[in-house]
């Protein structure tokens, strides 16, 4: 029996840049990268928006199943997996470049 998702490298504070890379290509590989980089616009489309309903809570899921347990909880007040990405990104993403 094969599992749907693997992820070797769970999120634990400290390992954000060997997570992060995992987790894009696992997700860019199920080709659902959009609901992450925000390029996937929700219109009024009732078929897009159902299409996007549907979807999104995969990738919410897949977020929260790819880190350790104690940090679920600081993301129970967010609704996409865009938003949970961005938080993530904020905390954790530092940028060398200054």
């Amino acid at each position: 029996m094969s599992k749907e998702r693997t992820f070797i490298v769970r999120m634990n504070h400290k390992n954000y840049f060997s997570w992060e890379f995992q987790f894009q290509m696992f997700v860019k590989g199920k080709e659902l990268w959009n609901h992450l980089d925000g390029s996937f616009m929700v219109l009024a489309d009732p078929i897009k928006l159902g299409s996007w309903e549907s979807k999104d809570p995969k990738v919410v899921s897949w977020l929260l199943s790819s880190m350790e347990s104690h940090m679920v909880n600081n993301f129970c007040s967010f609704n996409t997996a865009k938003e949970m990405w961005d938080l993530l990104r904020w905390m954790y993403h530092q940028d060398n470049s200054a």
